[in-house]
């Protein structure tokens, strides 16, 4: 009977060791998302700065991570997407922007979201906004029909 009783509390003793590293993967991973989303947004807000035009955002995803801003009054649009390792910009305007799409690459089950944008007059023709999930690519597309 004694056995039987140590059996179990081993076994519940080992199942609580193994939850740990769980939820310490689960924090690290958090804190990782975390500061990429800051060291992203740090790099698109200097992008945005460094643009030459006049441009007063009043829709903007940069503080969510996806370089597409836009500035109704101008008819301006910012756009800023990963390209060889650095981050390409412009600001164009909103009658040079073609059709656009809500995508997913999927590979070995990591799925990654983005919207792609044509722009067939300027000297960039593809733009791909990259998105951290599903839900805010729909989010950017959405927008984009609306601008």
């Amino acid at each position: 009977m004694i056995f039987h009783w140590l059996f179990i509390i081993t076994t519940l003793v080992l199942c609580a060791v193994a939850v740990l590293p769980t939820r310490f993967w689960l924090r690290s991973g958090e804190w990782i998302k975390t500061h990429e989303l800051r060291t992203k947004q740090t790099r698109l807000q200097k992008l945005l700065a460094a643009q030459r035009q006049p441009f007063t955002p009043e829709l903007s995803f940069l503080e969510r991570g996806v370089g597409l801003a836009v500035d109704k009054g101008r008819a301006l649009v910012f756009l800023a997407s990963s390209e060889s390792g650095g981050m390409r910009a412009a600001i164009l305007p909103r009658a040079a922007l073609g059709e656009h799409a809500m995508r997913m690459l999927s590979d070995n089950g990591f799925q990654e979201y983005f919207v792609e944008i044509s722009a067939p007059s300027t000297t960039q023709p593809l733009w791909r906004l990259d998105c951290g999930d599903a839900q805010l690519a729909a989010e950017v597309n959405d927008a984009l029909t609306w601008i």
